[in-house]
């Protein structure tokens, strides 16, 4: 329970939950299913969900209708197949565009067994509630400016002692600020509550295009920041242009379409997390003040002679709006 509760992130606080029930039930198997919206009806499993232990039985399309069966009302729930009883639970709010749940099996439950597993599941939910208040934003749900501020202080000190990327060196972690076009005049025409609305679509499309082990946050008002990690530079641009697409192509609510500009820059090299954003933030500012709708990254637009670089960094950042 120590080890559970001194975690102050969603993946390790999950990876945390799995050896705890692993210790004190040593014959469970577990899974941990992530479910999205399918386009044409049902759940999607995904299969980006970040450190975490692999399944250790297959996901059936079976189960994968019993997750999708869970709702406030239900958040956990019994199921039997193939001579195995299932013990399966919600790991975050049910309705979200992606969520995550546990399934835990053995052939039976004894009943101590059962209260174990039920007691360490509302101590990982009631945990990751007071994560959640302190580190998300009250309208979508995303992480919130002070966590964003710890996750790149971390990124940038891990850098700064020279620990070498496990994975691929030609990859790299990138910030991108995003910023919703002519927001203001959204608000102005339809108000603030649908745009409040716009707001909570666009976060939803931007988890739904994300992997799990990235970061997304709302920065303030209609600004975005997503961390995305361990990618490559032809990645990060693939990337964020799909997420552009995406939200181009959306029918919003009573809005219709909505578009987004993007500026993005490689976490590498600067001093203090300002400068990350100073260097995302100019090229954001380029994109507003040549068309908007598009993403630019900074390094390609100072290769390119569109922007000086910057050698005095003001340590402060006012985004576009």
């Amino acid at each position: 329970m120590l080890h559970l509760t001194e975690q102050r992130d969603e993946l390790p606080l999950l990876h945390s939950l799995q050896e705890s029930l692993l210790e004190m039930l040593p014959a469970v198997q577990m899974a941990i299913i992530a479910l999205a919206p399918d386009p044409d009806g049902g759940q999607l499993v995904q299969d980006s969900l970040g450190p975490v232990p692999e399944p250790m039985f297959p996901v059936t399309p079976a189960l994968v209708a019993e997750v999708g069966r869970l709702d406030t009302a239900t958040p956990m729930s019994h199921w039997f197949q193939g001579g195995q009883s299932y013990l399966i639970s919600a790991l975050g709010a049910p309705g979200e565009g992606r969520r995550k749940a546990i399934a835990i099996r053995q052939p039976d439950w004894p009943e101590a067994d059962e209260r174990t597993a039920i007691g360490m599941l509302k101590i990982y939910g009631n945990y990751a509630r007071i994560l959640a208040d302190s580190e998300r934003d009250t309208l979508t749900g995303l992480y919130n400016r002070k966590k964003l501020e710890q996750k790149l202080s971390e990124l940038l000190i891990s850098r700064g002692h020279g620990r070498q990327r496990e994975n691929d060196p030609g990859k790299a972690d990138y910030l991108a600020i995003l910023d919703l076009d002519h927001f203001k005049r959204i608000n102005d025409t339809f108000g603030h509550l649908i745009g409040d609305e716009v707001l909570l679509v666009f976060a939803n499309l931007m988890c739904q295009a994300l992997r799990d082990e990235d970061w997304v946050f709302r920065y303030g008002g209609e600004e975005f920041v997503v961390l995305v990690k361990d990618v490559s530079p032809s990645a990060i641009s693939c990337i964020l242009e799909r997420l552009r697409v995406r939200v181009q192509e959306h029918v919003f609510p009573q809005v219709g379409r909505v578009r987004v500009s993007v500026g993005y820059t490689v976490i590498d090299g600067q001093a203090l997390p300002p400068y990350v954003f100073e260097e995302a933030d100019q090229a954001l500012y380029y994109a507003k003040a040549n068309g908007r709708n598009r993403v630019c990254g900074y390094r390609a637009l100072v290769d390119g002679g569109a922007l000086a670089p910057e050698t005095h960094l003001t340590g402060s950042v006012e985004l576009f709006t």
